[in-house]
């Protein structure tokens, strides 16, 4: 009888270490990274000389870095990169003042757009079925930070090519800003779904204004400055830790 009750203790024993292993970590924070898209607007600001007509969806990449204050309040950390560029036609005047066919041109606003934002989110949080851990966290929150531009500033030429005398004419092809620092706000929101109690995929969804103030030295009074919105739209992995 001695021996059949130290065998049931110790079966509950392990069984009780082996459930406890399942409770609900207390994991404060999560590291991870993004990639997606990012659609954004035509800079307001400059001259319409030197903000295109048509925009294109743009690569987004980013790294986060997120602490729970408590189950229902977190901060986050995003630092991330895209490219803006618009296209537009120029319109320019032959040799003797006739107009003629209108040419491409690229605008590249940044080469790299580098963000580096903080936020505050009100989480969701949902667990599994026996509360072992939580399977989703959605979050809704507001974000600010830093926005630096890389780029040279730098003028590209072609040119024009016809059957005409104005054959052989050089046009701007490209035009880019120059570098500039400037800062970011906006309001996103994600959802988090984790595979395991500590690996889980991610999405999330974000809308963003930014405004720059360029070192454009060439057209100062059209171009030192814009601002825009943009739009992440994005889906990573978290780590929780």
């Amino acid at each position: 009888m001695k021996a059949f009750l130290l065998t049931i203790a110790v079966l509950v024993s392990c069984a009780g270490s082996m459930f406890a292993q399942n409770l609900p970590p207390d994991y404060a924070w999560e590291v991870g990274g993004n990639i997606g898209y990012s659609e954004f607007t035509r800079p307001a600001g400059p001259s319409d000389l030197y903000v295109g007509t048509r925009t294109k969806l743009a690569s987004d990449y980013s790294i986060r870095l997120n602490y729970f204050i408590n189950p229902h309040w977190m901060l986050n950390l995003d630092i991330g990169t895209r490219k803006w560029e618009t296209y537009g036609n120029w319109n320019f005047n032959g040799l003797f003042g006739q107009t003629l066919t209108p040419r491409a041109v690229n605008f590249l606003i940044a080469q790299h757009a580098v963000t580096e934002n903080v936020g505050i989110n009100y989480v969701i949080p949902i667990s599994t079925r026996y509360n072992t851990f939580t399977r989703v966290n959605i979050n809704f929150g507001a974000t600010v930070g830093l926005v630096t531009t890389v780029n040279d500033g730098s003028t590209g030429y072609s040119t024009y090519k016809s059957n005409t005398v104005d054959s052989g004419q050089m046009y701007v092809s490209s035009y880019n800003y120059n570098f500039g620092i400037g800062y970011s706000l906006g309001v996103q929101t994600g959802i988090t779904y984790f595979i395991l109690p500590r690996l889980g995929v991610n999405l999330d969804l974000a809308i963003r204004y930014a405004s720059v103030k360029t070192g454009d030295m060439d057209y100062r009074a059209e171009n030192d400055a814009f601002h825009l919105l943009y739009f992440p739209e994005t889906v990573g992995i978290r780590w929780r830790f």
